[in-house]
């Protein structure tokens, strides 16, 4: 009975507050002022059903001018107080709910109020805002950093004290450090600036056992760099925002920022450019940045690949590997290249459950970036090549695996394009592996190349299927483009004479008309009799290693030559037939004719890609044989 009378108080006094919430939720902020106001003692009630009250939306909201009114209707110390402190149902205070919006001001205005609130009611048993924790265990310090808002950390870490900051360094419930949180929410300037105050976050662990540098090979998503990798945007980046001669605030001096909003140069800038494209790509660039920072900080100070020896206890999960393994495994090569250099003998850490080393690893994941580095040294690839797994399975057998194949990650163009990326691993592994190793069976009782083969079939067929249909169809549009092309020869723009001499045949456009027509005839024939011996090959796995993707590449190429030569025909029909006057006619023909060209290449694209990828190692093959046979001599 009690629980039916409390929920129908709850009702009620929900219904009386819906004005209230729907102005706040549709940021109404202009009739939420009138209404409290008219009404200044309902400050507190709660408007959701999560107990939050009128500051905790505000303040949620960002909006430093509204916190200000609210606070203002509050005029008693003692409800000042316990509007400080009262918490809605996730535990939050008002200040915990500063650090969604990072509101650098409304921290200063709540932290100073709660010392003077303190300081006027002469009770030391009250506890600070700055000490209170919510239903998670965390303070506003260590929430804060889990939103990445770096000035208002530094503000708090300020107030709190260094000599009293060490609880509010980790969550209490599960023990998790502030600089985890900051890193799983990819807040990397905040990790940073935590890492360079408290060195010895880095060896704290989570529950699960992982440190902060595993957590950080576990995020390929954040070593993307696209801006780093973009020429254009860290162009855009360095002519807006970069700025030897900023003048910085000093770390101590953080009120101060909020007087001088526009005290640096590069903050004019971004006055400047107030559009949120640019804003987003500073906070990026800004993040990128830190986040290598802060990689080579943990690396520097990690020794984990120490614990990888054949006598260590076995674990379960990432726990079992090295930073440098799992980075390995998620293809993270800034990490592996960093760690090479730092460590060297971090090189030699291996899974202790599986017996795989960073070679089996990057084969087995496809990283071909971190199997050229670890091929830079002749002597740590003998090395690791020798090494069989707990399965029997060699290097050469993971690159026969396609258990942790993902076309997705390879970014080829096609099924075909895919199996010859497979066949190139398997040569370039065999290159590196002692001969007698590659008839060597696993537990299975299977060599490598067997092991290839079963386990390759599905993608074989579906590369058979897919290079047929691919060759039948552009088979078909080189032939139309070759029936086009022939009837154009005898069809000169402008007729003949009586002579059956072409009328037109001294004006410059009828000679590109003439070249055009016969190139475009010549490439289009080549181009169908290509795919027409793509459809007659046998289509087996050696055949998707050189040959067929070769002849695709060059049907393709002969095929899009065609096409252009075509268009270029085209143009010079209608120039001959119009006689345009204005050279700005002439070009604007030539633009809109050969639009179909760079439409069909872009469409295209991925999949030349995906050929150049494969040729140029094929080529850089032969090139290498043809110098072994025919060596250059000096003169």
């Amino acid at each position: 009975m009690e629980e039916i009378h409390e929920f129908e108080r709850e009702r009620r006094a929900l219904d009386q507050m819906k004005g209230p919430y729907r102005w706040a939720m549709y940021e109404d902020w202009e009739r939420l002022r009138r209404y409290y106001k008219d009404n200044p003692t309902e400050v507190l009630n709660p408007l959701t059903t999560y107990n939050d009250n009128a500051l905790h939306l505000v303040v949620f909201a960002g909006r430093m001018d509204m916190l200000q009114f609210l606070i203002s209707l509050i005029r008693e110390p003692q409800m000042l107080r316990r509007a400080l402190i009262m918490k809605n149902r996730h535990g939050n205070t008002t200040l915990h709910e500063v650090a969604p919006s990072g509101n650098l001001e409304a921290a200063v205005l709540l932290v100073d109020l709660d010392n003077n609130v303190r300081g006027e009611l002469a009770d030391v048993s009250y506890e600070g805002v700055l000490e209170i924790r919510n239903q998670l265990g965390e303070t506003p310090v260590y929430r804060a950093a889990s939103f990445g808002h770096t000035e208002l950390v530094q503000y708090l870490v300020k107030k709190v004290g260094h000599k009293n900051i060490m609880p509010h360094l980790q969550r209490s419930s599960d023990q998790t450090s502030i600089l985890h949180s900051a890193v799983i929410g990819q807040n990397f300037e905040t990790a940073l600036w935590l890492l360079k105050e408290y060195p010895d976050l880095a060896d704290r662990k989570e529950s699960n056992g992982l440190t902060s540098l595993q957590l950080l090979a576990q995020m390929p998503s954040a070593f993307q760099a696209k801006f780093r990798k973009s020429i254009w945007k860290m162009l855009i980046y360095k002519c807006l925002f970069n700025d030897d001669n900023i003048d910085r605030i000093p770390p101590n001096d953080l009120e101060s920022r909020i007087n001088q909003p526009c005290q640096s140069s590069c903050s004019k800038k971004i006055t400047k450019f107030r559009s949120p494209g640019s804003r987003m790509m500073l906070e990026k660039m800004q993040n990128e940045n830190s986040l290598l920072e802060l990689t080579y900080l943990l690396i520097e100070k990690d020794y984990s690949w120490m614990t990888s020896r054949e006598d260590d206890v076995r674990r379960d999960d990432d726990t079992n590997h090295t930073p440098l393994l799992i980075a390995a495994r998620n293809g993270i090569s800034e990490i592996v290249k960093k760690m090479l250099e730092l460590h060297p003998q971090s090189v030699e850490a291996h899974n202790i459950d599986e017996q795989q080393n960073i070679l089996h690893v990057a084969i087995m994941h496809r990283w071909l970036e971190i199997f050229k580095l670890i091929k830079k040294s002749r002597l740590i690839t003998s090395r690791m090549a020798m090494k069989i797994d707990s399965n029997g399975n060699t290097i050469l057998h993971q690159a026969a695996t396609m258990r942790y194949y993902s076309a997705d990650t390879q970014r080829l163009g096609g099924p075909a394009l895919q199996l010859q990326d497979e066949l190139l691993w398997m040569v370039r592994v065999k290159k590196i592996i002692s001969p007698h190793y590659i008839m060597k069976h696993n537990r299975e009782n299977k060599t490598a190349e067997q092991l290839f083969n079963s386990e390759h079939a599905k993608l074989l067929q579906s590369a058979q299927t897919w290079i047929k249909e691919t060759a039948q169809s552009c088979s078909t549009v080189a032939a139309l483009v070759a029936t086009v092309v022939y009837a154009a020869a005898y069809t000169a723009p402008g007729g003949n004479d009586s002579n059956g001499v072409p009328v037109l045949r001294h004006s410059s456009f009828f000679f590109t008309f003439a070249v055009a027509d016969t190139v475009s005839l010549i490439s289009s024939l080549a181009s169908l009799v290509t795919f027409l011996s793509i459809l007659t090959s046998p289509l087996e796995y050696q055949d998707f290693y050189r040959s067929l993707p070769f002849r695709l590449h060059l049907g393709f190429t002969l095929l899009f030559f065609s096409l252009i030569t075509t268009m270029l025909t085209f143009t010079a029909t209608i120039l001959l037939l119009i006689h345009p006057q204005k050279k700005w006619t002439t070009s604007l023909i030539f633009v809109v004719s050969f639009l179909p060209v760079p439409v069909c290449g872009l469409m295209q694209l991925p999949l030349f890609k995906g050929f150049s990828q494969g040729l140029k190692y094929i080529f850089k093959k032969i090139t290498r044989i043809k110098i072994s046979i025919f060596p250059v001599r000096g003169n």
